[in-house]
């Protein structure tokens, strides 16, 4: 470890807030530039190699401090003053020498500056997407392999094509090239594929976005998220309702669905948990809240969620389907019958349908019933490996 870096730990120790008294206004705080004195090295934290004017970051601004421009003003600057205001001038600076002296400096004084920066960003993404998108470009900027970063980047750009006032066409672009690189980083993770094929989905490129998940499904057998783009092959990209949570909620929305079908479907309830409460009418927000439930476990809350959805969207084929494999997951198999049912009312000849009633009918000792729905179901996919595992159980 670094001196640098021993230092920034040295303090923490001594005044653990701080840092906490600057680190969540990265992008709120005034940027100042102040000659190095000449006699000193910053009680040993600022490198000698280091050129230049020092940044400084000053949180509150000072106009809020009743400061003017020109005004004099002496200020107690602590080493975290230096580290964000470096943070702050490379997210701003065009100066490649400069930009790069500043990473040098940042990596030498926290070498996980990178991940603190998507810590930081999950913060924000509730309250303001934008800055929370600012702090995941920086972390890029920083290492542009990180694979977190990408994808929420991603994220964040795709939830706000869909605000008022944005360009929503330069905004999916955006996203489309962010998950084109995430699938480049982690190709094992079905989420960035399915993130891909959503965007151009929404661009209009509905052929290519099938193409997509398919070629996910071809390369990666034994990829993550597999469950997510199978359900989409059979039920497509349609909303359980199309008008989500509001503007300003859409990033916390659209992190928590990526989480639930991801590999944290419990920070997903805790980040829906108050959007469902707060928006008590929109079924996108319980059923997803359901989806989160039930891959995290708590079946009882998955069907208290998914009940709620199909009361508000009760002509929709997906909502019910998620509650069908809840009850499956319970094996409760005379709830699973009925809902798979009512799956097959809203869309005949679904073959993830046809599956799920086949299983329902099975185990309640059906095999004659549940071998037909399943023929029907292979007619449509007959290479498909759940529907073939599902063959071989019912003989």
């Amino acid at each position: 470890m670094s001196e640098a870096q021993d230092s920034l730990d040295e303090l923490e120790e001594e005044t653990p807030h701080a840092g906490d008294l600057i680190r969540p206004y990265l992008f709120d705080g005034d940027l100042i530039q102040i000659p190095r004195p000449e006699d000193a090295d910053v009680g040993g934290f600022l490198p000698a190699w280091f050129p230049g004017d020092l940044p400084l970051l000053i949180y509150p601004p000072l106009a809020e401090r009743g400061i003017n421009p020109g005004d004099s003003v002496n200020l107690e600057v602590s080493p975290y003053h230096l580290y964000y205001g470096a943070l702050r001038e490379l997210a701003e600076t065009a100066d490649s020498d400069r930009s790069t002296s500043l990473t040098r400096l940042v990596l030498e004084w926290n070498p996980n500056a990178a991940l603190e920066l998507c810590e930081l960003a999950r913060a924000h993404v509730q309250e303001n997407i934008e800055t929370a998108l600012l702090h995941y470009e920086l972390a890029l900027e920083l290492d542009d392999s990180l694979y977190e970063a990408t994808q929420d980047a991603g994220m964040c750009q795709f939830a706000m094509a869909n605000m008022e006032g944005e360009d929503r066409e330069e905004r999916l672009g955006a996203a489309e090239d962010w998950f084109r690189r995430a699938v480049e980083l982690r190709p094992i993770s079905g989420l960035s594929w399915w993130s891909l094929a959503r965007t151009l989905f929404d661009q209009g490129a509905e052929d290519e976005a099938l193409d997509v998940l398919h070629q996910f499904l071809e390369a990666y057998p034994n990829g993550e998220n597999r469950d997510l783009i199978e359900e989409t092959l059979n039920t497509g990209f349609s909303d359980i309702q199309a008008d989500g949570p509001p503007d300003e909620e859409q990033a916390a929305f659209q992190e928590a669905q990526a989480l639930a079908w991801g590999q944290d479907p419990a920070r997903a309830v805790e980040l829906l948990t108050p959007l469902a409460e707060a928006h008590p009418d929109v079924a996108q927000v319980w059923f997803v809240l359901g989806a989160a439930h039930r891959r995290a476990g708590d079946l009882a809350e998955a069907e208290r969620c998914l009940r709620r959805t199909v009361r508000l969207a009760s002509q929709e084929p997906l909502a019910w389907s998620e509650l069908t494999q809840t009850y499956i997951s319970g094996s409760r198999w005379r709830e699973a019958e009925d809902a798979a049912r009512k799956c097959l009312e809203l869309e005949a000849d679904n073959p993830l349908y046809l599956a799920a009633l086949a299983e329902a009918l099975f185990n309640r000792g059906n095999r004659e019933e549940a071998r037909e729905a399943l023929d029907q179901a292979l007619d449509l996919v007959p290479d498909d490996p759940h529907l073939l595992e599902l063959d071989a159980r019912i003989g």
